[in-house]
């Protein structure tokens, strides 16, 4: 990958994963990027037409002996432009394969990377971080090299060494910091893990150039955002097997399955946890078995019950198959269905 640039160099913030066929880049606009992926010449060149316009990111320089207020820099990350470029190959040049899980998808579109400046004193920056509801704050030179990062930890760690309440507070926030550990924005997420579980934040980019900061709040939060899908199908699943068993015997269950299975020389030894999910609706919904057994749980609305349980399969095929993110509404549907379902157990339960 080359890039030709035809105005002055500008810093590069972010390189995320966008969809599989594609990367996107986060970076100040108003350069323009001639942007060359793949092999040789013949590859196609991917070029960001015209000058984008530029929003510089919000800073705030105060100094505290003039104006009694915190000297800080704010760099909001939702000011920075962002763009996707198509690529088919070189990804894997880049990073290797494009599903491993990256460093920059865990930094929110809308992190404010927040620093202040050595001289800050302890009181304002503690002010500073309750303000924000932030647990860290990394200290820079007036020229905006990292030196250190205060964080609570660091605080009272160094208040040892400081006899007096008003001393403590009025300290340089540089006599007491931490070193947090810097990591790409390419790199691994589990590559950081180690990391985040003694320090609880990480440094994206490097000393003379921050980049985001990532806590383990960003980390749970970006695995949960990713498998919340996978939970809920779970959930989903479980909850009917267990509602159609308490519906009836073992064997009345079995010749269910075996009636709606019959191209299945052992449909008759079936078990629920043998059924696709198709296969597991198709059990439920049958006209007979249905009338004579499930709507004692599901209630006595097939068609309701249908209408409801009619789109998760087509949502578990696009997770388990990993066809496409799964959209908000369907996410919502998910939601939906496991409370109905999780309501059907409470008046199952209730019942006897």
């Amino acid at each position: 990958m080359s890039a030709d640039r035809t105005a002055r160099p500008h810093t590069l913030l972010a390189l995320l994963w966008g969809s599989n066929s594609s990367l996107q880049f986060r970076m100040h606009s108003g350069a323009r990027w001639r942007l060359r992926l793949g092999p040789g010449p013949k590859e196609p060149v991917a070029v960001i037409p015209g000058q984008i316009s530029r929003r510089a990111p919000t800073y705030s320089h105060r100094s505290p002996a003039n104006l009694g207020r915190v000297a800080s820099r704010k760099v909001r990350i939702k000011s920075v432009e962002s763009f996707v470029v198509n690529i088919r190959g070189g990804a894997a040049a880049l990073f290797g394969s494009p599903g491993f899980f990256r460093v920059g998808q865990l930094v929110p579109d809308d992190q404010d990377v927040l620093t202040v400046k050595v001289g800050t004193t302890v009181a304002d920056a503690l002010k500073l971080m309750r303000e924000n509801n932030f647990d860290q704050l990394p200290v820079t030179t007036t020229s905006g090299q990292v030196i250190g990062t205060f964080t609570y930890r660091s605080f009272a760690q160094g208040m040892r060494h400081l006899p007096g309440q008003a001393q403590v507070l009025q300290a340089p926030v540089e006599d007491l910091v931490e070193e947090l550990h810097f990591v790409r924005v390419s790199e691994d997420v589990s590559g950081i893990l180690p990391h985040l579980e003694i320090n609880h934040a990480v440094l994206v980019g490097d000393e003379d150039r921050l980049l985001a900061v990532v806590t383990t709040a960003d980390v749970s939060r970006f695995l949960w955002q990713r498998t919340r899908p996978f939970v809920l199908l779970r959930d989903i699943e479980l909850a009917i097997r267990d509602l159609m068993r308490s519906c009836c015997t073992d064997e009345q269950l079995a010749g269910a399955i075996a009636s709606c299975v019959p191209s299945n020389p052992d449909s008759a030894s079936m078990r629920l946890e043998d059924l696709t999910l198709t296969q597991l609706l198709s059990v439920l919904l049958h006209g007979h078995s249905f009338g004579a057994y499930f709507r004692l749980a599901f209630g006595r609305n097939r068609d309701l019950v249908n209408n409801t349980l009619s789109q998760v399969h087509k949502v578990r095929n696009k997770v388990f198959h990993f066809r496409d993110e799964v959209s908000d509404a369907e996410l919502r549907h998910l939601v939906e269905v496991a409370g109905w379902l999780r309501r059907k157990i409470m008046i199952r339960d209730g019942a006897r």
